[in-house]
């Protein structure tokens, strides 16, 4: 017995393969998990103004901070400010609340500007690394950052 392919027989295949594929991509395709970024989002919202200024102080600044990814953790170069620098650091990891890190840091004017995050407070995959520190005016920095145990890695830029 044969089947003569007409336009028929091509629609209905058509729309056949497209209900299959649609079923596969809904129940089928590996799903990525996520959180939200903050449980206060409407507060911290209204906040924000403070944050696009101290973006601009960055920008402002005559050497820009630098971002070093080492097989030890990831090194975090300031530049030379004669002041001493308050601050904290977070890790954010959008698919895990469990793997987000903070922590505040102070550096003394005498001590030379380098921040290190060690290796065991990461785990293979993004990170979103955001600081925020104070000298004589707000400050506020982001990258993300893709680490790998096996110390090969991705940086981008979010300027």
């Amino acid at each position: 017995m044969k089947i003569k392919f007409n336009w028929d027989i091509g629609i209905v295949l058509s729309l056949v393969f497209f209900i299959i594929f649609i079923i596969y991509i809904a129940f089928f395709f590996p799903h990525v998990g996520s959180e939200l970024v903050s449980d206060k989002y409407y507060e911290e919202e209204i906040k924000y103004q403070e944050i696009i200024d101290e973006k601009k102080n960055v920008l402002k600044l005559p050497v820009k901070i630098k971002v070093f990814i080492l097989s030890s953790g990831i090194k975090i170069m300031f530049p030379s400010i004669n002041n001493d620098i308050n601050g904290f650091f977070t890790l954010f990891r959008s698919s895990s609340k469990n793997l987000d890190f903070t922590q505040p840091f102070k550096i003394l004017k005498s001590e030379k500007k380098i921040l290190l995050i060690p290796n065991k407070f990461l785990k293979k995959g993004h990170y979103k690394l955001i600081i925020r520190w104070k000298t004589n005016k707000k400050y506020f920095f982001e990258k993300d950052i893709f680490w790998n145990q096996l110390n090969v890695f991705y940086l981008f830029s979010k300027f």
